[in-house]
């Protein structure tokens, strides 16, 4: 069968590879995939970035969907026919993350979706919702259960105001997830090509942070002076004080990314006073997911795909991700 393999650290390293089909194992599914899409945890596993003690070669990105073709010994939750999508922490089930359930996620250290067939432990996967294609649900995994769950930690409900940073996945799934609950949303980008789209998704205010470079002070206007409720903050170090002076009184920042930069100072008066929650997300548990799931059937909610490109097309599709042209997510056809 046709796999993508990691040979060494780098683009230049993405290989073609012809591999035994596998055999689904006790507890195991057998998968035919038909589907992924990018994260950037992907280009860091593939730069060397992540997880520097990975064993190599290894079927490099964590989002996928596709069919279930068989199931092993003990499986109940699935069956043949079933569409399905992984789950990044594999081991993740309920409750709170523990350092025990580290080291299994998909795509680094353990295998990825690259592959036509592929098996997998029965909770690293979760049912596809019934009104999307395979390319859709293959989205969810990391970005949409992440955008889900800063919402969720934030507790946010009708009439209060989220931040969102940026059209990438996370942020385009924030804005979505944030206007079903009735949110207000503020939406930075450095073009007003890309504001024009968010704002026909429903994002309330549209910044422009290249025209704008002080925008905290324009989000403040936007809010009347109160501030919002909530940010996204998927950018990291460059970003994150001014994502400070934007939140209210009793506000949450859910701190979701690092490339703007994993070190920062914080006025720690400016939380204090101001009474400010600030988390990390790395995404969240399967109960969750499948929580997430439920409300994404009950309101027909569909992914923003961006470029769509074909299985032997990693490459192509991971530097138009590194290039950040997109807008929502970056999307792999194993059909084509």
């Amino acid at each position: 069968m046709r796999s993508i393999q990691l040979t060494a650290f780098g683009l230049d390293h993405l290989k073609l590879a012809d591999i035994p089909a596998p055999r689904p194992k006790p507890n195991e599914v057998l998968v035919r995939m038909e589907a992924a899409s990018l994260n950037y945890r992907d280009y860091l596993l593939i730069s060397g970035n992540l997880y520097r003690g990975v064993n190599l070669p290894i079927v490099p990105v964590s989002d996928g969907a596709g069919t279930v073709v068989e199931v092993g010994e003990a499986v109940t939750r699935f069956k043949p026919g079933d569409r399905v999508t992984t789950f990044y922490k594999s081991r993740w089930v309920a409750g709170a993350m523990r350092p025990e359930w580290e080291g299994a996620d998909i795509g680094g250290p353990a295998e990825g979706v690259m592959r036509e067939f592929a098996t997998f432990d029965a909770y690293s996967l979760a049912r596809a919702p019934a009104h999307m294609d395979a390319l859709q649900a293959a989205t969810l995994p990391i970005a949409a259960l992440t955008a889900w769950q800063v919402l969720e930690q934030a507790r946010l409900t009708t009439g209060q105001t989220v931040l969102v940073l940026g059209t990438g996945g996370v942020s385009i799934f924030a804005l979505q997830l944030a206007k079903l609950r009735g949110a207000k949303v503020i939406l930075l980008s450095s073009s007003d090509e890309k504001l024009a789209r968010a704002k026909a998704l429903g994002a309330d205010v549209g910044i422009n942070y290249r025209t704008t470079p002080q925008w905290a002070s324009a989000v403040r206007e936007a809010t009347h002076g109160t501030g919002v409720d909530v940010v996204v903050e998927t950018v990291g170090g460059s970003t994150f004080a001014q994502s400070l002076e934007t939140v209210g009184m009793h506000g949450f920042v859910g701190v979701v990314g690092f490339m703007g930069g994993g070190e920062l100072q914080v006025p720690l008066t400016s939380i204090i006073l101001k009474r400010v929650r600030v988390q990390g997300i790395s995404v969240a548990s399967l109960e969750q997911h499948e929580r997430m799931l439920a409300a994404l059937e009950a309101t027909q909610l569909l992914p923003v795909l961006d470029e769509v490109y074909g299985f032997e097309e990693l490459r192509p599709a991971m530097e138009h991700m590194i290039a950040g042209k997109h807008f929502g997510k970056i999307g792999i056809d194993f059909s084509r």
